[in-house]
């Protein structure tokens, strides 16, 4: 494969270009490092999801019943 067949994205942290393929173990990120701050953003809360949780809490409660 030629460097312009490869498909390059930029890391959703630090926006530095990635190139897509199986040999990245941290895609979509460009680094271990990028990709916990990533991880720690969502885990203190700092990253939501758009949403009412009120309500998708009491739906997903219909999801278990039989």
């Amino acid at each position: 494969m030629t460097s312009k067949t490869l498909k390059s994205i930029p890391c959703p942290h630090c926006k530095t270009p990635v190139v897509w393929n199986s040999n990245n173990e941290n895609r979509p990120f460009c680094s271990e490092s990028c990709r916990n701050k990533d991880f720690i953003g969502w885990a203190n809360e700092e990253k939501v999801m758009k949403g009412n949780s009120l309500y998708d809490d009491v739906l997903s409660n219909e999801l278990l019943k039989d």
